[in-house]
């Protein structure tokens, strides 16, 4: 593997994720209203929805190709981060791994609070999403930062494929 580049696999896996989480996001109001139905007994079939359902069969594809991800970024090597601003790395690194986390136990919890059915877990979720949300938001910006302030642009590049 190029030093300055991650592997085709990390790549890919990692624009999946976006894409897929994207959908994610637009689609989970979806859920949420069924899971409201069902919590009021609301005669809806089970409370499934197809909205409700790609929400769900969506999560737990992310989940297991964040596992996925999760296994390559444990047993390959990935590219140095830039030498320069050390509290910068530390953001990074910290924002990564809340991803891995977030995106492994975000489609457990959803499972949980409506197989057991939980209020309480689904407000977990919803809290959740919106930390993933701010991860997001802070990533796209660390991107930007190291691209065109940092003029870094190594750090941008290494994640496109050419």
């Amino acid at each position: 593997m190029s030093s300055t580049k991650y592997t085709a696999p990390h790549m890919m896996l990692h624009w999946l994720m976006a894409v897929a989480v994207a959908v994610q996001i637009v689609f989970a109001d979806n859920m949420g209203a069924a899971f409201d139905a069902k919590l009021e007994n609301i005669e809806i079939g089970t409370g499934w929805t197809t909205g409700a359902i790609f929400h769900a069969l969506l999560g737990a594809t992310i989940g297991v190709l964040m596992l996925w991800r999760l296994g390559l970024r444990l047993t390959t090597d990935i590219p140095p981060p830039p030498e320069s601003a050390s509290v910068i790395q530390t953001v990074s690194r910290a924002t990564h791994w809340l991803f891995y986390a977030i995106l492994i136990g975000m489609p457990i919890v959803g499972a949980l609070a409506w197989f057991i059915p939980s209020d309480s877990l689904a407000g977990v979720h919803d809290i959740t999403g919106k930390v993933l949300l701010a991860l997001i938001a802070l990533h796209i910006l660390g991107a930007i930062y190291h691209h065109f302030i940092a003029d870094d642009k190594a750090v941008l590049r290494r994640m496109l494929p050419r």
